[in-house]
């Protein structure tokens, strides 16, 4: 990030952006209508179509994911276009049950995925396991965007400010306009970086094709460069791709912060109509970002592991070599990719405040405490575990990938629940139970040791254990049905 020669109107516009969003906190707090907690985690449950698709967007492509996705394009090549069909597989994923939870959720009042989960699942084991295991996702998730959070104000500042004082200063912005706003603040900042990015890439796209040799140009250096990764997948590569596909088109669709928003909306029309509008971002957004990764190929060789996650900071470093339409373009996009981070790990942590409001502190330990102290709560606990992450993401040396992937593997094994609860009224809470179990215990013991058998994700062998183990359980510890005697009574 240091090789971006920023000039002070360009810092000026960032910083005087970020301040912006505290404005946009203070708003959202004025419109709060009460201090419940389905107002403040879920916007009073009245997010209309613009906002609501674009949140949905913001959530699906963070900051995070535009430098882990142009690196892993340029690690993987277009095997790596898996991403494409997976985006798109979410919004599919979504059709299958969003719409019937959104009308469940606004009939019992649910605020936090688990509601659900307890609702349609009467099992304190069940629901406990389910809490743990969206907490964790969510403190990945964070984490993910902290390591590229104060890299990236290390960079802008050229070396003056620290990463660690990057994060911080980022993460107090954040952390203030979403305490005062809650899911107000979040979805209205998603919907004001979701534009930008949007604009940003249609722009980069146009410099790449005007001053920085064409895109056609580009893929017949990358074929002289490294013929290998033009090829199509095939054989271990080609399972690889389905089990991609499979990891994110059904972990996104779950993901704690998007059940919270498919809450959210109006009705369950508006939610159908965003959801449309969903379909047609990722063959945007996402094939931008790949192209730009595969560009980088030829143009930036020999980076190997996380170093390939930079290739997005040297394109960006091209681009403003172009003039002022260049600068103009990158301090767009790294206004937008700062906001997509803060808003990313906002919207994860927001997420992670309900859950512990509502299904920690007031289910368990302090069952008879009003919303507001309950919320209170739930803010002083993304304080901490903010700050906690902070001094982790200083230490840990997993690439961004690598973390990427962790939340999906566990994501996918919570999937069943939602995808068959809502449409298979006879499933029952034990199935669901042993499957969880099943599938948790496969994915996390393969991503431990790096297991892939047949180019199979762990967290999609999870899924396969999980699903058999549903029906299995199901089938066989179904109560058998009541048989009409002799005597015409029922046994």
């Amino acid at each position: 990030m240091q090789g971006l020669p920023l000039g002070p109107w360009s810092l000026a516009f960032i910083a005087v952006y970020l301040l912006s969003i505290l404005g946009i906190g203070w708003f959202a707090r004025s419109r709060r209508r009460d201090d419940t907690l389905g107002d403040y985690y879920l916007g009073g449950r009245s997010m209309g179509l613009w906002v609501l698709m674009l949140t949905l967007f913001a959530t699906q492509y963070s900051g995070n994911a535009l430098f882990g996705f142009t690196g892993q394009a340029y690690r993987a090549g277009f095997t790596w276009l898996s991403i494409v069909h997976s985006m798109i597989a979410v919004v599919a994923g979504y059709l299958l049950f969003a719409p019937q939870l959104q009308r469940l959720s606004r009939a019992h009042q649910f605020v936090t995925p688990s509601d659900y989960i307890t609702y349609r699942f009467p099992s304190k084991i069940l629901g406990v396991l389910v809490v743990i295991c969206l907490m964790i996702v969510l403190v990945n998730y964070v984490l993910a965007q902290l390591k590229v959070m104060g890299h990236v104000v290390e960079g802008l500042s050229g070396g003056r400010v620290d990463a660690v004082w990057g994060v911080i200063l980022l993460a107090v912005i954040m952390l203030v306009y979403s305490t005062l706003g809650g899911l107000r603040s979040v979805a209205w900042t998603d919907a004001i970086q979701g534009a930008m990015m949007l604009t940003g890439f249609a722009l980069i796209a146009v410099i790449v094709q005007r001053d920085l040799g064409g895109w056609m140009v580009a893929f017949m250096e990358l074929r002289e460069v490294a013929p290998q990764k033009l090829q199509p997948p095939a054989g271990r590569t080609a399972v690889t791709w389905f089990s991609t596909v499979i990891l994110i088109g059904v972990g996104a669709s779950v993901y704690p912060q998007a059940i919270q928003r498919i809450y959210a909306a109006a009705s369950a029309s508006t939610l159908q109509r965003s959801l449309a509008g969903m379909a047609v971002l990722p063959l945007f957004a996402v094939v931008v970002v790949l192209a730009l990764g595969f560009v980088a190929i030829a143009r930036y060789p020999g980076l190997e592991g996380s170093s390939a996650d930079q290739v997005m900071v040297l394109i960006m470093r091209d681009v403003l070599a172009t003039g002022v339409l260049g600068h103009v373009v990158v301090t767009l996009l790294l206004g937008a990719i700062l906001a997509a981070l803060m808003s990313t790990a906002d919207s994860a942590l927001l997420a992670l405040s309900s859950i512990f409001a509502k299904d920690i502190y007031q289910e368990h330990l302090k069952p008879h405490a009003g919303d507001r102290e309950c919320a209170r709560a739930g803010q002083w606990l993304a304080w901490v575990v903010l700050g906690v992450l902070i001094w982790i993401s200083t230490l840990e040396d997993l690439t961004l990938y690598r973390l990427f992937v962790l939340k999906f593997e566990i994501l996918l094994q919570i999937a069943p629940a939602f995808y068959l609860g809502v449409n298979f009224p006879s499933l029952r809470s034990t199935p669901i139970l042993m499957g969880l179990v099943a599938g948790l215990t496969t994915a996390v013991a393969g991503w431990s040791a790096g297991w892939m058998p047949l180019g199979l994700h762990p967290g999609t062998l999870g899924l396969m254990a999980n699903v058999l183990t549903v029906l299995a359980s199901h089938y066989f510890l179904r109560p058998p049905r009541p048989v009409m005697g002799l005597d015409g009574r029922l046994k």
